[in-house]
């Protein structure tokens, strides 16, 4: 990444980006990023946010999901997990309720036919899986996240499996 200081620029303002809107959580260090924005530490800015929680995370806009009888979901997609962050119907104001998903548990997904309805089993131990339906104009791009997501993890298992390849 070092070698093109153009992509290192692009990724350094995309994380800028997220830390100010919230979804890297910074815990207490939010003073050190502060103090690495300038033009000149991007590689120590990027080092020192890569390690927080949601770095690298997609957030969807708020939208009605049957996991809530009231109220709304923001699906948050990361590589670690899938989270549907509670939050106000009307505003999409974040509530306190999050449901975390490890891409462990997924076991199936797709767009139904009309491409604004995204549904994804998960399994639950000792009982039967359980569907759950996102009703988002983003279906298909959250769709395309899982897909990714799991060919990436499949791309580790592999190198797990076989470490000299």
């Amino acid at each position: 990444l070092e070698a093109d200081p153009v992509a290192q620029r692009i990724i350094f303002y995309a994380a800028i980006g997220q830390v100010n809107s919230g979804v890297v959580n910074t815990a207490n260090r939010l003073h050190q990023l502060k103090a690495l924005q300038d033009g000149e530490k991007i590689s120590e800015y990027l080092s020192c946010v890569r390690g927080m929680d949601g770095y690298g995370s997609i957030v969807f806009p708020h939208c009605g999901s049957d996991a809530r009888r009231d109220g709304h979901v923001m699906p948050v997609v990361s590589f670690d997990s899938l989270r549907l962050q509670a939050c106000k119907a009307g505003d999409g104001e974040p509530e306190d309720q999050v449901i975390e998903f490890a891409w462990e548990t997924v076991t199936q997904f797709e767009v139904e036919e009309t491409g604004t309805v995204f549904v994804f089993h998960y399994r639950r131990p000792g009982k039967p899986d359980r569907i759950v339906k996102i009703f988002s104009p983003f279906s298909v791009f959250l769709y395309e996240c899982f897909e990714k997501i799991q060919e990436e993890i499949g791309w580790c298992k592999q190198l797990d499996n076989n470490p000299t390849a």
